[in-house]
């Protein structure tokens, strides 16, 4: 199969903008988008701060939606710019968060900072979504300042094993059983751009610690991010609890030597 041309993958990124902007309507209303308790938010704080340290840090929170990754950043008292290509993304998360953080309409494959600009990086649910990875990991490097981290936080949300599928099915049996609410995307559009994503087979840990490796980072490690999926689950709705252990989430700690 041929490489995608920066042509293509204009055309993909600007159907990518339009489907999660359409999607942002109702972002916050699921389980595994917002931060629904105290106590998935702690575990976020808890997260953070073992990847980041205790220390009030300039941090950049890549493909920010609505900001709930900002939210927990700004509670450790962290220096937080924001990015997102949405503009209905920024907006809510305008409104969530005023003047506390920097929040700003770009592209994460390609960044406006001068080199060494951040402390840290944190994205959630971005890397499966990238057109170019490569070209993403470069700016992400280049961007962070020696010593500096990059803390990913993503999933397999192509394949599932035998289990998860079981999972999955008994989730959506029990969500269609109790009556509760579905929120509509678009399943059409979602399987065309997902189909054309470079990840599209799927992203596991271990392609992207390669990549990563790649792109000159080192120290690359798991991070505990079963401790949020925890929290969610102990206080979504039944249907919502057993639906988040039916994918392959996870997050990646790495360093910029």
């Amino acid at each position: 199969m041929p490489a995608p041309t920066p042509h293509d993958n204009f055309s993909l990124k600007e159907e990518i903008r339009a489907y999660w902007s359409v999607r942002a309507e109702t972002f916050d209303q699921s389980y595994g988008h917002a931060i629904k308790s105290d106590r998935e938010l702690k575990a976020f704080q808890r997260l953070i701060r073992t990847s980041f340290g205790a220390k009030p840090i300039d941090v950049l929170d890549l493909a920010c939606g609505t900001g709930e990754i900002t939210r927990a950043l700004l509670s450790l008292n962290h220096r937080v710019t924001a990015l997102d290509f949405s503009e209905a993304m920024i907006e809510r998360a305008r409104a969530k968060h005023g003047k506390a953080a920097r929040i700003l309409l770009g592209d994460a494959e390609h960044l406006l900072d001068a080199d060494a600009s951040y402390d840290a990086l944190i994205t959630r649910h971005l890397v499966w979504t990238l057109t170019d990875p490569e070209a993403a990991f470069a700016e992400w490097f280049r961007v962070l300042r020696p010593g500096g981290r990059l803390l990913v936080i993503d999933g397999d949300w192509i394949n599932r094993t035998p289990l998860q599928a079981l999972i999955n099915r008994l989730g959506n049996w029990l969500r269609d059983k109790r009556g509760a609410a579905v929120h509509q995307i678009d399943s059409d559009t979602h399987a065309s751009i997902s189909k054309r994503f470079f990840f599209k087979d799927g992203l596991s840990q271990e392609c992207l610690k390669g990549m990563l490796v790649a792109a000159g980072f080192v120290n690359i490690a798991p991070a505990d991010y079963s401790q949020v999926v925890r929290a969610q689950q102990l206080t979504a709705p039944i249907h919502d609890a057993i639906r988040l252990g039916s994918s392959t989430r996870f997050a990646l700690l790495a360093e910029k030597r």
